[in-house]
């Protein structure tokens, strides 16, 4: 039910709005939305492709950062900005120090990969408890995903949307599992191994 303030909050979002004479059949095609269209992509090779999918494009603005492989929809992009894909699982790092949060993604992740789970979100917190007052688990998650073994079968990462824990969360778009895809080496140890104490 809606309150008088509610109204009031619609009429005044309505106040400019005019109304389609006619059935709606007299509207310009142009002045319609387009729908979205993925792009055609030119064929690659199997060696490019997983050239291509270490390659990140990255976007960060405060507390926002988004991440994707090169060539990736941005419709799909969009979509995961805009939280319109349900999360399917999710694990809270709160707690955590370095070493334990990686082991703690490395499974869920891998879980998450087999179990054909497209969508996840991973709960760093903002950090503001931290020494320094910034997150640095939120800081490593990003830099983890943009290596092996995670960038062998991640699509896109970003903020997640306040509903799902905003600053604090980060969605994982995930790639369909293939038994054919080569083995990923899931027990290597990030990139120079270093855990700092958090």
């Amino acid at each position: 039910m809606l309150t008088p303030e509610d109204k009031n909050l619609f009429a005044d979002a309505t106040k400019d709005v005019k109304p389609v004479g006619g059935k709606g059949r007299g509207i310009a095609p142009s002045s319609l939305p387009q729908p979205c269209v993925p792009r055609s992509l030119p064929e690659k090779s199997l060696c490019e492709l997983l050239e291509d999918s270490s390659k990140f494009a990255f976007l960060h603005s405060g507390e926002y950062f988004e991440a994707s492989v090169l060539d990736l929809d941005p419709c799909i992009l969009g979509r995961l900005r805009a939280g319109s894909y349900s999360p399917e699982a999710h694990i809270d790092l709160h707690g955590m120090n370095a070493r334990q949060a990686y082991d703690a993604l490395l499974r869920f992740i891998r879980h998450a990969y087999v179990k054909n789970q497209r969508c996840v979100t991973v709960i760093t917190g903002r950090g503001r408890n931290s020494p320094e007052g910034s997150g640095v688990l939120r800081l490593m998650l990003r830099q983890w995903l943009c290596r092996v073994p995670f960038k062998r079968i991640v699509l896109a990462f970003c903020t997640a949307q306040a509903k799902d824990g905003g600053a604090g969360a980060v969605y994982v778009l995930l790639r369909k599992f293939k038994k054919s895809k080569g083995r990923i080496i899931w027990e290597r140890p990030p990139p120079g191994g270093d855990f700092p104490d958090c």
